[in-house]
């Protein structure tokens, strides 16, 4: 006796294995490896720090995710940049 092979059943698993595929590749791609710099200043302020964040974003063809000043003793401008992969 010839078997018949039902064909619709492997496309709908094919495609649910592609799209989990993509899914998993998609999140992986995403994927971002950041950084914290700093740089010591007298007095830090939101516009001087955004200024100095940026450029060193910028110089080093990443992306400024955050940047904000802190510091007791010494004010500082600290930086997140992040680089995308």
């Amino acid at each position: 006796p010839r078997r018949v092979w039902n064909s619709g059943m492997d496309k709908q698993s094919v495609a649910a294995g592609f799209v989990v595929m993509l899914v998993l590749l998609g999140s992986s791609m995403s994927a971002e490896i950041c950084e914290k710099t700093g740089l010591r200043l007298v007095i830090c302020t939101k516009s001087n720090c955004q200024r100095f964040c940026h450029l060193e974003a910028e110089a080093t063809h990443r992306k400024l995710e955050q940047y904000w000043c802190g510091g007791t003793v010494f004010n500082a401008c600290y930086c997140k940049v992040c680089t995308i992969l």
